[in-house]
C-alpha cells in the first residue's frame, strides 16, 4: 500500500536534506568563530544551540505523533525518548564542541566522516555482527583518506 509520491514532494525532499546539509557543515566554522571572538566555553555555546534547536524538535515530534500510522507513545516512553534525546544529543554535542577548542573545524568534519566506520567497528566487536568484506574495505578506504588529509 505505497502512495507515489509527486515529483514536488520528492524536490522539496532533497532540498530540505541539502539545507540541512549545509546547516550541519557550517556549525563547526560557527563554534570556531565564537572561541576566536567571545570569551565563551562549550556549555554555553552548546545552552545556545540547544534553545535554537528546541523549537524545531518539538515541532518535529508534534508533527510525526499525530500520523495515524505510528504507534502512540505512552507518558513514560515520552519521558524516556526525550531523556535519552537530550543526553545523547548533549553529550555528543559537549564533546564536539569541547574537541574543536583543539583541532581545525576541517579536521572535526573529517572525524564526523568517519563515524560510519567507527560505528562498523562496535558493532563488529562488541555486538560480534558479521561485515561483509566490501564494507570493511570501504571503511578502511575512509580512515585512510583522513589520515591523508590530517597528514597533508
Amino acid at each position: 500500500m505505497s502512495k507515489v509520491k509527486s515529483s514536488g514532494y520528492i524536490l522539496g525532499g532533497v532540498l530540505i536534506s541539502m539545507l540541512g546539509a549545509i546547516c550541519f557543515s557550517t556549525k563547526a566554522i560557527v563554534v570556531k568563530l565564537a572561541y576566536f571572538e567571545y570569551p565563551v566555553d562549550a556549555i554555553t555555546l552548546l545552552a545556545i544551540r540547544m534553545m535554537f534547536s528546541l523549537p524545531f524538535f518539538l515541532a518535529s515530534a508534534f508533527i510525526t505523533s499525530n500520523q495515524k500510522e505510528n504507534v502512540r507513545f505512552t507518558s513514560r516512553q515520552w519521558i524516556q525518548i526525550a531523556m535519552l534525546g537530550c543526553f545523547g544529543y548533549y553529550i555528543s554535542s559537549l564533546l564536539d564542541f569541547e574537541g574543536l577548542k583543539f583541532v581545525s573545524a576541517g579536521i572535526e568534519r573529517l572525524i564526523l566522516f568517519v563515524y560510519p566506520t567507527f560505528v562498523l567497528l562496535i558493532s563488529t566487536v562488541w555486538l560480534k555482527r558479521k561485515v561483509r568484506p566490501y564494507r570493511m574495505d570501504r571503511g578502511a578506504d575512509h580512515v585512510r583518506r583522513a589520515l591523508h588529509c590530517i597528514r597533508g
